[in-house]
């Protein structure tokens, strides 16, 4: 690891946490796009993105508490929601999976997603999708809440996270479609829409690295990211795997295994962009009156807390 960087990357969050946020995301983007096929009358998907939406995220709470170390901690997470993003999200998320249960055990394990009752389904779906969104959003939001780790205190984190959470959850519906046989002609559709999610992405992402890598707090993960221990996974989970093969067998049009063989690369991508962004976090360290106040990392670390700064 780049010496300038060694000590101060962040070690607490990692693969659990990376777990949660994606299948958080990932969760609500199914679940949205279970709601807007129900609007436009595909059923079979219709049922499948939102049967699928609360269990991925409920899946995610669980690594979160794993994470925890004790589900007895669990409680804490919702306290000051007036000051702590953790509790909102922990509130917005409780609410979504409460809703998105109730329209999947009312209408969708009874297979009545055609049935009667339109109004009152069409306005369970928008109130969950809403929530959805929520929870989509508040990946992002979460990290950008870590004041110490300004390669997370961006306004471009959200928007990343949601476009990413939006199209990891139409390949999640996809691949599942794919499975069960659903309409060709639906999943081509949802295909298309994936196309301009992957490039909505990949701008974004683009336009992220690059803010971070021109200031100075953040060019040391941005670094990391790109051309230090984390590239291989950067450039081949995150960049290859996760948007070039997707984009590529989408605008080709591929159906049954070459559309399930580019939902799976792209959520497999969803879950590397955001251990990356984890692992990627570096807590710059404070300059005041000539000193220089790092990080303490919890693990043996051979740079000292406080160190005098080097001459400019």
């Amino acid at each position: 690891m780049n010496s300038k960087l060694h000590g101060l990357v962040q070690t607490e969050w990692r693969w659990l946490i990376a777990i949660y946020l994606f299948l958080a995301g990932a969760g609500g983007g199914a679940h949205i796009t279970g709601v807007v096929a129900d609007f436009m009358g595909w059923t079979q998907l219709a049922n499948i993105g939102i049967g699928l939406g609360w269990p991925c995220v409920l899946i995610g709470c669980l690594c979160l508490i794993g994470d925890l170390g004790t589900a007895r901690n669990a409680w804490r997470v919702a306290r000051k929601p007036d000051t702590s993003w953790i509790a909102r999200g922990t509130i917005i998320i409780s609410i979504f999976m409460i809703v998105a249960f109730i329209h999947t055990v009312l209408w969708v394990w009874p297979g009545t997603m055609a049935g009667p009752e339109v109004g009152a389904r069409h306005l369970v779906g928008v109130i969950g999708a809403f929530f959805a969104f929520g929870t989509m959003v508040y990946t992002g939001l979460l990290l950008g809440d870590a004041i110490p780790i300004p390669f997370w205190n961006t306004t471009l984190l959200p928007i990343l996270f949601f476009v990413s959470a939006l199209s990891t959850g139409v390949m999640a519906v996809v691949l599942v479609g794919v499975i069960a046989a659903a309409d060709q002609a639906h999943l081509l559709t949802l295909g298309r829409v994936d196309i301009v999610l992957i490039v909505i992405e990949a701008l974004v992402l683009a336009a992220y690295l690059h803010g971070s890598y021109r200031v100075p707090n953040t060019r040391m993960a941005a670094e990391h990211l790109l051309k230090g221990e984390l590239a291989a996974m950067f450039w081949m989970g995150v960049a290859v795997c996760g948007l070039a093969v997707p984009l590529v067998i989408d605008a080709v049009g591929l159906h049954g295994a070459g559309a399930a063989a580019a939902s799976i690369l792209g959520l497999i991508g969803g879950l590397c962009l955001r251990y990356v962004v984890l692992a990627g976090g570096a807590m710059y360290p404070m300059a005041a009156a000539g000193f220089e106040f790092r990080p303490i990392k919890r693990s043996k670390d051979p740079m000292p807390a406080i160190g005098k700064m080097p001459p400019s």
